[in-house]
């Protein structure tokens, strides 16, 4: 019996790109459900945008928004997580101890949509 040739590799589709959308005040999760940002979501995503290994660095955040603390940083992860969680799935946004968030997920700006 004859073993069948690979299947060919499928293009570059959205499965499994997390996008930002309306300059950076929707994302949109790989299965493609849009969640509405706040102001400081929406700087978190575009900090990680604006670095290759998508970290998000609490000390470059914080210099870019002036007032945000740490506690205000951390509770909107923490919110963010949970909105995304409610569109049953799981941000792949890992907290790095004592430095920021690391995005372990593709991200990309689509800015014309």
């Amino acid at each position: 019996m004859n073993a069948q040739p690979p299947a060919p590799h499928a293009p570059d589709r959205i499965d499994g790109w997390w996008s930002l959308l309306y300059q950076g005040w929707t994302l949109m999760t790989p299965a493609g459900v849009r969640i509405d940002l706040t102001g400081m979501e929406r700087a978190c995503f575009l900090c990680l945008l604006g670095n290759a290994s998508r970290e998000l660095l609490r000390d470059e955040l914080m210099a870019l928004r002036s007032r945000t603390s740490m506690r205000t940083l951390n509770v909107a992860i923490c919110r963010l997580r949970h909105k995304v969680l409610q569109t049953g799935v799981r941000l792949p946004l890992h907290t790095v101890h004592g430095v920021g968030y690391v995005f372990l997920g593709n991200l990309r700006n689509i800015s014309n949509c």
